[in-house]
């Protein structure tokens, strides 16, 4: 019986050792496997680190580039719009210069008129009362040859040349560049003081 107690407790201390073994080797098996899952974890976590220092150095190149990019085009609108300022400007001075121009002939043309007016007529008798005393202007009979206006613009003359070989007022206008109505104004004009 005490052989038998005693295998008795050697069985249940060798059951109870070998349960503590297996026990022990189960909590170092899960740390273990909690230590590689960590590892793993952690391994992941710093991969996308690297991977989103990477894109964020990426995104940093890009908006740089941009960045460089919209000022060049900022400086090239710039640039254009001081090149129309500076074209606005010539087109203004330049189109004063030919409103000068074009006020002075017409003024000359009136001058030509008023003293076309001026010349001596042969007396009529019969006038109307009330009539003014200014003398209008004869129109020439239709036999009788144009004189040829003189001509201070250098375009003008060649607006007149033009329609003397025959081209028509919008054919001029689309040749030189100008309206149709500036171009008739033109003729017209150089047809009264003809």
């Amino acid at each position: 019986m005490a052989v038998t107690i005693l295998l008795v407790v050697l069985i249940v201390g060798f059951l109870a050792i070998t349960i503590f073994a297996v026990t022990a080797m189960i909590i170092v098996r899960r740390r273990e496997q909690t230590r590689e899952k960590s590892d793993e974890i952690a391994k992941t976590i710093e991969d996308l680190d690297k991977t989103l220092d990477s894109a964020l150095s990426e995104l940093n190149k890009m908006g740089e580039l941009i960045r460089t990019d919209i000022d060049e085009k900022y400086k090239a609108i710039l640039f254009l719009y001081e090149l129309i300022e500076s074209k606005q400007k010539e087109i203004e001075e330049q189109a004063d210069a030919e409103t000068v121009a074009h006020l002075t002939e017409k003024a000359k043309l009136r001058l030509i008129d008023f003293t076309i007016a001026d010349e001596p007529k042969p007396e009529n008798t019969s006038s109307p009362e009330g009539s003014s005393n200014t003398a209008i202007p004869e129109t020439p009979p239709a036999s009788a040859e144009k004189k040829r206006p003189v001509f201070i613009n250098p375009k003008h003359k060649q607006i007149w040349e033009m329609r003397e070989t025959g081209q028509n007022i919008s054919d001029i206008a689309k040749e030189l560049g100008m309206g149709q109505g500036e171009v008739k104004l033109i003729l017209d004009l150089a047809d009264r003081a003809s």
